[in-house]
Order: structure tokens, then sequence, then C-alpha cells
């Protein structure tokens, strides 16, 4: 009897160090796997902007989430070093590092920024704003509070507007307050979709415009105008609106919250429309490059390109240009305001020859899904 109870004793004591074990040998090995996953990742995202969408397929949609894939790899990188897992401590410490080059794409620390130069009058103010139809949130239409915002923000010297509703009746009330504004100014439309358009506001008049849209309707609309300004200089001003990501309010809410996660088939659906989508938009990006390359004078580029800063359509179309937000903006760049304010698709790029002096994304106008960016820029002499 006394063996029989040594031999259940030293049973049970041993039972809670083999599981302890067990449990430490699962927690080494799922930690490994993560790490691997999270470093494959990694280096998905930064080849994404060099490497065509139909040649990455539905991987394509990893680069959206580098920011979060790329704070997971820090934090992964902490627990292996507490836990001296030396060898994948150092693989994700060199993945970070290779990343910090586009942290400002993302997030732009303070100390880092350019001391705001005082007003020069010689300035031009460029806003860009996709407007949504000028429906708000609640679906009703709100074309006097965009006239009241701009009205108390100050009215830009140029306004590039995307997905534009036309009032074919009476006179927009935007373009009312840009008669009281400067008296003279200048349109340029092209059409979207039906009554939606891309247009473009100026105080100062144009040389020439683009005959027809780039890319054209229903798949992303680009168009351009030449623009003197203070009548010594010409710049071309690109307005963009490159196709849609297609993912609904309704699907944002559920990917910010891991709904989305319990359906696997609306998974692989929203995964294919955004390969799919970032295809067609690269398609308009390359046409477009090609006319950002052969244009003889300064640009300004401006738009929703319904892609982040880890893209290939932004690597494409920030070629050579300054964006306004690295070299001038603070903190989050968000500019689209569901998925928890973690995406930024509105740009202001400009090239050489000009000089960034302020750059916002107004977090207090809520009337769109998208924020209105803005940025005072000069042209040198």
């Amino acid at each position: 009897m006394a063996i029989n109870d040594g031999y259940i004793g030293r049973y049970s004591s041993d039972t809670p160090a083999r599981r302890r074990s067990a449990l430490s040998i699962a927690l080494r090995v799922l930690s490994a796997l993560l790490s691997i996953l999270l470093i494959g990742a990694m280096v998905i995202c930064y080849i994404t902007p060099y490497v065509t969408p139909d040649t990455l397929g539905s991987l394509t949609i990893i680069g959206i989430f580098t920011p979060v894939i790329y704070i997971s790899v820090i934090i992964m990188m902490l627990v292996m070093t507490i836990f001296k897992r030396w060898i994948f401590a150092a693989a994700l410490f060199v993945v970070a590092l290779v990343g910090v080059p586009n942290i400002d794409k993302f997030y732009n620390i303070d100390f880092k920024r350019p001391v705001e130069k005082p007003a020069d009058r010689s300035a031009i103010t460029v806003m860009s704003y996709n407007v949504r139809g000028f429906y708000n949130d609640n679906g009703e239409r709100v074309v006097d509070d965009y006239v009241k915002y701009l009205s108390a923000k100050g009215v830009p010297d140029i306004l590039c507007l995307q997905e534009f509703s036309s009032d074919t009746t009476d006179e927009n009330p935007i373009d009312s307050l840009y008669r009281h504004t400067y008296g003279t100014f200048y349109i340029h439309e092209s059409v979207e979709s039906g009554n939606v358009m891309l247009r473009t506001y100026s105080r100062y008049p144009f040389v020439k415009s683009s005959q027809g849209e780039i890319s054209g309707q229903d798949s992303g609309t680009s168009q351009w105008v030449d623009v003197i300004i203070k009548e010594k200089d010409t710049i071309r001003i690109f307005n963009n609106h490159l196709y849609t990501m297609s993912i609904s309010e309704e699907d944002s809410e559920d990917i910010a919250r891991g709904k989305i996660l319990q359906d696997g088939g609306r998974v692989r659906s929203i995964v294919k429309r955004i390969a799919d989508n970032s295809t067609i938009r690269a398609k308009h990006a390359d046409k477009l490059h090609e006319v950002l390359r052969s244009t003889p004078y300064r640009k300004i580029v401006c738009g929703d390109f319904n892609d982040t800063p880890m893209s290939y359509v932004y690597n494409t179309l920030s070629e050579n240009l300054n964006d306004a937000f690295v070299e001038l903006g603070s903190g989050n760049g968000c500019t689209f305001r569901p998925m928890h304010n973690v995406l930024r698709i509105d740009y202001i790029l400009y090239s050489n020859g000009i000089e960034g002096q302020t750059y916002e994304a107004d977090h207090s106008a809520t009337m769109s899904d998208h924020l209105p960016v803005i940025a005072r820029l000069k042209v040198l002499r």
C-alpha cells in the first residue's frame, strides 16, 4: 500500500509540471509561427509599392494594413526579447528597421516637422475634398454645410472636388461662394458617373485643360488644368478620383469590430473585390503617370487615390513629387473617417520648384466620409 501511495504521489506531482512543459512548448511554437507570419506579411507590405496588384493577387490587401502589421512586429520583437529568443527577436528587429523610412507616410512625429513659416501672401491655398455627392452620414444633402465650412475656413485659391453632384437647374452654392469671394473664377469638370463630376475651381485663369477624362468613367477619372499664378507662372493642377475600394460603410464597421471574421464567404468576397479594384487603379495610375512625366510645367497632384502610401498606385503617382503630409504634416495622417481613422487615401503632392508651407487634414469637417486636405504652397521663382 505504501508503494502504491508513493507511486500515486509521484504521478500527481509530475502532472502539473508536464502540463506546464506542454503549455510552454505550445506557446513557443505559437509565438514562432506568429513571428514568421508577421515577418512574411511585413515583407509583402514592403514589396507592394513596387509590384503590380495583378502579380500579387489577393496578397495586395496586406499592404492596406501596414501600420497595424508594423506595430504588431514591434510588439512581437519585444516579447521575443523578453523571453530571450534572440534569433526571432533579431529577425523582427531587422524587418522593423527596414520600415523606419516609411513611418512618416502614416504618422509624422512633431519634432520632425519643420518650423511653420509665417504666412506668405504670395503662397496659394490648395484643397482637395471628396464630398460624397454632398450627402452626410445620415443620407441628407448638405451643400449649404460645405458652403459654411469653406466660408469659415477660407475659400481656397484652388479647390479640387471629387464626387461632386452637379445641380442642373440653379447655380451651385459653391459657384456663388467663389463668385462672391473672388468676382471672377474658373471651373473645369469631368464626368465620373451620371451627374457625379470631378470639379476643379480656381481663382486664377486657365491656359489649357484636359479634354475628356484620363482613364474614363466608372473606372476612376482624372483631369488637369494649366493655371497662371500671379500672371507669371504656369502650374498644372491634377484632380483625381481613382477607382473605389468597394468597401461599404457596413463592411468598414464590421472590419473595424472584427465581426467580419465570422463570415468566411464575405471575407473572400471583400478580399477579391479589393484585389480586382487595385488592378484597375494600377492601370489608371500607369496611364496617369505617363501624363505626369510628359508635363512641361511644375505640377500639383491632388485627389482621392483610394489607396494607402504602401501601394503601387501611390508609389507610381508620387514619383519625383513631394507629399505635403510627409513634408509638413503632424500626427496621424488619416484622411478617411471610417475604420477608426487609420487610412490615408487623399493626397496633395507637388513637384520641385514649389515650396510647401503648411498642411492639414481637417478632422473638424464631418460632412463626408473623407476629410478635406489643405496645403499652402509657394511657387518659387
